[in-house]
């Protein structure tokens, strides 16, 4: 009980003035806003979804707003993102919520579960911040600070520590004080807070953390090697090229039908294969033989395990093209590279 009364009392006292962050009467979130920001910081730190959270809240500030758009309009708000199956699944929950629950959220991690998108992390997120149930949140934070604090012996990336840290998130989350309502979503919220600002991958600020007198791998010296690190990504290297036609300000872009983003627009491009030039490539891109297209030089991007070395050509006018398909940039929601590629093409 002193672990958990020792953490949520440094939490109290510094908890970050954040945008979901705002809670009723009795202290608990509104879970709209809950689900959305924990789905949005998924992959992506708190700076980078505060000015993505504010505006998407904007253009859809409630669950019946998000299921009558169109899956373009949540695209574009999310794009910039990434992972952009996130939205996808955002987008068919929201439908459910008002089609199936006239849309109220379910009030227990289990049933929220049952929605698309939502797994046992965010499903936890949003029952002990919005409802008080008492259950565990587990995430990369959560389960580096359990295995240095038991000094557990297993790889960040170990099913065997996800498991551990739900086990132990059980037994702190049994030690909160009856009818404490908050308590739930503010132990979870205390532990991912002490993981991202104190118990640090690299370089943790052990003397400033609140139950460092209960670490176990402080007292053996061990911090700096837990978790044990995971194993290496394999990484596929691949290399692309890119013609972008524009006319004015409008750029041809092509909606995505497969690959890692689909429903996204981006300019015609081509997998290069090996002893193939780039040049070579551009040729089957070009719509028509005399087309001129400049080159503007190389663009890096990654996603998943792929690293993109991404070649940039860039012509003007129509050139036979559809000009419907002739659109502004921020008209459309574009993939990461896409955007990388047109900054450069139109720079």
């Amino acid at each position: 009980m002193v672990f958990t009364e020792q953490l949520r009392s440094w939490f109290q006292g510094r908890r970050r003035d954040l945008p979901w962050r705002v809670a009723d009467a009795r202290g608990l979130r509104e879970p709209y806003r809950t689900w959305i920001s924990e789905i949005m910081l998924q992959q992506t730190r708190v700076e980078a979804v505060v000015p993505y959270f504010e505006n998407f809240m904007q253009r859809f500030p409630a669950v019946e707003d998000l299921a009558a758009a169109s899956e373009e309009q949540v695209l574009k708000a999310w794009a910039g993102l990434g992972y952009y199956r996130r939205a996808r699944f955002l987008h068919a929950a929201a439908k459910q919520l008002v089609e199936d629950f006239a849309g109220e959220f379910p009030m227990t991690a289990s049933e929220l579960k049952e929605l698309p998108g939502i797994g046992a992390y965010t499903s936890a997120a949003i029952a002990s911040l919005a409802f008080g149930e008492r259950v565990p949140v587990v995430d990369g934070n959560v389960k580096r600070v359990v295995s240095r604090w038991a000094a557990l012996e297993l790889a960040s990336d170990a099913p065997a520590l996800h498991k551990a840290s739900e086990k132990q998130g059980a037994v702190w989350m049994l030690e909160l004080p009856a009818g404490d309502l908050v308590a739930a979503g503010e132990m979870n919220e205390a532990l991912m807070e002490l993981g991202a600002t104190v118990c640090l991958p690299r370089n943790p600020s052990c003397e400033t953390c609140p139950v460092v007198d209960s670490c176990e791998a402080k007292a053996l010296g061990r911090v700096a090697e837990l978790p044990l690190a995971k194993k290496a990504k394999n990484w596929v290297d691949l290399e692309m090229v890119f013609l972008v036609h524009r006319v004015g300000e409008r750029v041809f872009l092509q909606q995505q039908e497969g690959g890692w983003s689909p429903g996204l627009f981006e300019p015609p491009s081509k997998t290069l294969e090996q002893g193939v030039s780039a040049e070579t490539a551009l040729k089957s891109l070009q719509s028509s033989p005399s087309q001129v297209a400049a080159a503007h030089g190389i663009v890096r991007h990654t996603i998943t395990h792929h690293r993109i070395r991404a070649h940039v050509f860039a012509a003007e006018g129509p050139w036979g093209l559809e000009e419907t398909q002739f659109r502004h940039p921020d008209d459309v929601p574009l993939t990461g590279l896409a955007r990388k590629v047109i900054r450069r093409a139109l720079g």
